[in-house]
């Protein structure tokens, strides 16, 4: 057994002692995603090719500008609509974001000036690091914590 006394293993012990059995869903749930203790919510999450984990965005732009176009048809299709919304979540760094606004702006332009991009990220600390990486788009750009805090809207979420 593990000696480690970290707040968050004293969170999951403390659960276990007082409450029995934990599931699954709600040890990863802590692990991943506590507000103060987890993965993410730490600011430490290494992501890419030499982290814990890489994605298809870590490799490079490709994967956003390819997607922006796919995104441009969606748009097209229904009917070129003047408040078109773009929700994203777990947009870690706002790679993804920056690649597919970028994409948007240079090549279909009347789609940018329809486009609101919302990000659901509940962690401050990964707010920041998408707002320094989004800044030339602070204009198109908003956070929600969770998916409730989304407004209708017409357009895609992923």
């Amino acid at each position: 057994m593990s000696s480690d006394n970290s707040p968050l293993v004293t969170l999951i012990r403390d659960q276990i002692r007082n409450h029995g059995q934990v599931s699954f869903a709600w040890f990863m749930e802590q692990a991943l995603y506590h507000p103060k203790y987890g993965y993410y919510a730490s600011g430490r999450a290494a992501i890419g090719r030499c982290g814990d984990y890489f994605t298809s965005v870590s490799v490079g732009p490709l994967f956003g500008q390819l997607l922006a176009a796919q995104f441009v048809q969606i748009w097209q299709r229904l009917g070129q609509v003047d408040n078109f919304i773009i929700a994203e979540q777990g947009a870690h760094h706002g790679d993804f974001a920056r690649d597919v606004l970028g994409a948007i702006r240079k090549f279909q332009p009347a789609f940018f000036e329809a486009l609101r991009y919302r990000i659901i990220e509940p962690f401050p600390v990964l707010q920041d690091r998408q707002s320094q990486t989004l800044g030339q788009f602070a204009d198109r750009v908003e956070w929600r914590r969770s998916p409730p805090d989304l407004e209708p809207f017409t357009g895609i979420h992923f």
